[in-house]
């Protein structure tokens, strides 16, 4: 439709090469709202008469009213495909007129841009239900005692609750994130033309207004050319992603038999084709694998982007696949580790037996030795791990529980200590991991009643997070209302004045 300067059609290889138009069913809608603020602010200026005004509006509400009608194949995009079809409808010589003072360039950038923001609003609503599902369960959980884990070796014992608390503070971060990205989305491109603006006297700023955009993109080049923003959402997504990821291995080497501190509900696992008594955490296992996907689109859309030459090239087009295709895949992500963590059963008692067959407390025991008799942490850090090989050498099954006096006194010998061995052999008894958690000072730390405190604090915030992101959807709402509200109110003046 487009080959005004070529005599010849497009080899049929040739544009199927080129065609976007499987994929941007996607933006129909948001094509179809842009041509609506666009056509309003033509009206406007006085590019467009009531009668055009209207019959073109009631074309597009035609499509969109009936989508399945609209004639894809042998188009390059959906643009095209919707400009085809109004021409089709209602005439050249009005149809003609909805691309006045515009561009695909600016066109395309702009409805990526209003799905996007759509998108982000959604993804930050998965994210919140996510938060305060983690918080709940952390409540659920502060007496789950656990060990922590280093290098996947047991560390320190803490609960549950910590590593639940773990991600949503990730996640938190994952939202503030998204949230400043939102400023830079809500940019509007449109009226930039192919790269230079207009001869045409066009309203940016109402366009802007009209979908909803708290400004435009001023530079024209710019405005056409850009897409950080997709390299920005597709970076803060797949940090979202990591975490996800993170948490889905935890969840699956704890719920294998060895460890068995969790099961997960037989709607998110999966079965063998030929072991019967298999419940594999498939779901989970494709989180990590969906994760280097995310991760390879935001690879892509760098690479196209790299070198590009300022002003639009058709390389972009290669980057709304990439795009959309992470943004599904991370809500529905979010939905499924929703899902999974929901519906979690914790064996508490599985974790405290591993808990109390743990040589975590060690450090404890140190720091205990600094506490109570001064002794220097290096030094102190040697000593309990000298009281560890020896326990271990003696093969006992609960840590600490063979040493004897005699062995302590050794060992404090050999390090010129002139310590009393009692004193050491009652701060190892004395040293359960619930008292270690229950004694834990630092800020942060698994202390359940630190823990109450800051699951308190993320509830105010997420519900902060959650009213502004409410506000931010009444307003995108709100652009749909506006826009049809403004039409109507022309088509009124236009019936009036006949």
């Amino acid at each position: 439709m487009y080959r005004s300067r070529h005599k010849e059609d497009l080899d049929r290889r040739t544009l199927n090469f080129l065609s976007s138009i499987e994929i941007d069913d996607k933006i129909l809608f948001y094509d179809i709202l842009c041509s609506k603020a666009h056509v309003i602010m033509l009206y406007k200026i006085h590019i467009l008469n009531k009668f055009e005004f209207a019959t073109i509006v009631n074309g597009l509400d035609q499509i969109l009213r009936n989508p399945e009608r609209l004639v894809r194949e042998g188009f390059e995009d959906i643009h095209e495909a919707v400009e085809a079809h109004l021409i089709g409808k209602i005439g050249v010589d009005i149809g003609g007129k909805i691309q006045t003072g515009r561009s695909r360039n600016d066109q395309i950038v702009t409805d990526i841009k209003i799905k996007a923001r759509d998108d982000l609003i959604s993804i930050i609503f998965h994210l919140i239900n996510l938060i305060r599902l983690l918080l709940e369960k952390s409540e659920e959980n502060l007496d789950s005692i656990m060990p922590l884990y280093t290098h996947l070796q047991q560390a320190q014992n803490g609960n549950l609750a910590h590593y639940l608390l773990s991600y949503s503070e990730s996640l938190l971060r994952d939202v503030e994130r998204l949230f400043s990205l939102y400023k830079r989305i809500n940019q509007s491109p449109l009226g930039a033309g192919p790269i230079g603006g207009s001869l045409l006297p066009l309203d940016r700023k109402m366009t802007a207004k009209l979908l909803g955009f708290e400004n435009i993109v001023s530079n024209t080049i710019d405005a056409t050319s850009s897409r950080d923003f997709m390299i920005e959402f597709l970076s803060d997504i797949s940090s979202i992603m990591i975490t996800l990821s993170r948490c889905a291995e935890d969840l699956i080497i704890w719920s294998s038999e060895e460890f068995g501190f969790i099961e997960i509900d037989e709607k998110f696992t999966s079965t063998s084709s030929a072991m019967p008594q298999k419940k594999n955490p498939d779901p989970l296992e494709m989180i990590r694998s969906k994760t280097a996907l995310v991760i390879g689109n935001l690879t892509s859309v760098m690479i196209i982007l790299k070198a590009l030459p300022s002003g639009y090239s058709r390389d972009l087009q290669d980057t709304k696949l990439s795009f959309w295709n992470s943004i599904d895949t991370v809500s529905l992500s979010l939905e499924i580790v929703t899902g999974i963590i929901a519906s979690l059963v914790v064996n508490k008692d599985v974790m405290a037996t591993a808990s109390n067959a743990s040589y975590a407390t060690a450090f404890d025991v140190a720091e205990e030795l600094v506490i109570r008799h001064k002794v220097p942490f290096r030094t102190a850090h040697k000593l309990v791990g000298a009281l560890v090989a020896k326990a271990i050498q003696n093969k006992e099954e609960v840590p600490f529980k063979s040493l004897s006096n005699s062995d302590v006194k050794l060992i404090l010998e050999k390090m010129k200590l002139s310590m009393p061995p009692a004193k050491v052999i009652h701060i190892i008894k004395d040293m359960t991991p619930q008292k270690s958690i229950a004694n834990r000072r630092s800020e942060g730390s698994p202390n359940p009643r630190k823990q109450m405190k800051t699951i308190k604090k993320y509830r105010i915030l997420l519900d902060n997070y959650h009213n502004q992101v409410q506000s931010k959807k009444k307003n995108i709402e709100y652009v749909q209302e506006n826009i049809i509200a403004v039409i109507n109110q022309i088509k009124t003046k236009a019936n009036s004045s006949l």
